[in-house]
């Protein structure tokens, strides 16, 4: 867990003290996390879930997906993207029409693609 830990605060390019003041604690405690010296609360795993949406499952185990964006902030996403004004409009409406026309094996492969794709650049982040 102090891994993810740490990797959440890096990914948000957090000092530990302002990781610490983010979720209730001092940045000493947020060391001895990502030293594992000390074991966070449930308390305080909430509070890294609640304020970064991560996944608890994957913050406690490591399986699943890291992030856990609220149904609304997807939608929120979703809609500023697929505004006409917005420069990418034309690209995403052509990816979603594309991959629609795909048989069902060959949308697999293109979701094991973007999977792969995802973890290396999360996998470059961390270097």
């Amino acid at each position: 867990m102090k891994d993810r830990i740490k990797q959440i605060r890096k990914e948000n390019k957090l000092t530990q003290v302002e990781f610490g003041e983010r979720i209730g604690v001092k940045g000493n405690t947020v060391t001895g996390y990502e030293t594992g010296l000390r074991n966070p609360t449930d308390a305080v795993l909430h509070s890294i879930c609640r304020e970064f949406f991560i996944n608890e499952n994957w913050l406690r185990t490591g399986n699943g997906e890291m992030y856990d964006i609220p149904e609304d902030e997807v939608a929120s996403i979703v809609s500023d993207l697929l505004e006409e004004n917005n420069p990418c409009y034309d690209l995403i409406v052509e990816i979603m029409k594309t991959y629609r026309k795909l048989d069902s094996k060959s949308q697999i492969v293109l979701q094991n693609l973007c999977r792969e794709l995802l973890s290396n650049i999360r996998k470059r982040e961390d270097d």
